[in-house]
């Protein structure tokens, strides 16, 4: 099962987070916010930026895409993956997003 966006709001606005998980669903929300269109959960999300880029999602699949974004016709989903990478910073580089939503969703559950 799958994190809603409105979880990881009401999450992030109860103020019980702290620390890297706090920072990380920071970036996801402002990176989901940014993308064109409206998204359910982190699973639908990741499916998303999966399809965009068109192969497994890490942090060098998306710097490659981000540089070849055409900025004058795809905007929010060059500013939405913009912020995304940001989330692996707080994660080993060779991790891919799908891993990335898989360990915050067992961190909040738990």
């Amino acid at each position: 099962m799958s994190i809603s966006v409105s979880n990881l709001e009401k999450i992030q606005e109860s103020g019980k987070l702290t620390g890297v998980i706090k920072e990380v669903i920071d970036i996801l929300l402002a990176a989901i916010n940014d993308w064109p269109a409206t998204m359910v959960s982190l699973v639908d999300y990741e499916k998303e930026v999966h399809k965009l880029i068109g192969e497994e999602v890490s942090r060098k699949t998306m710097k490659d895409y981000i540089s070849n974004i055409d900025y004058s016709k795809n905007a929010w989903e060059g500013e939405s993956l913009s912020q995304l990478v940001e989330v692996f910073n707080y994660y080993d580089e060779k991790k891919q997003l799908k891993e990335i939503f898989n360990e915050i969703q067992m961190k909040i559950e738990n």
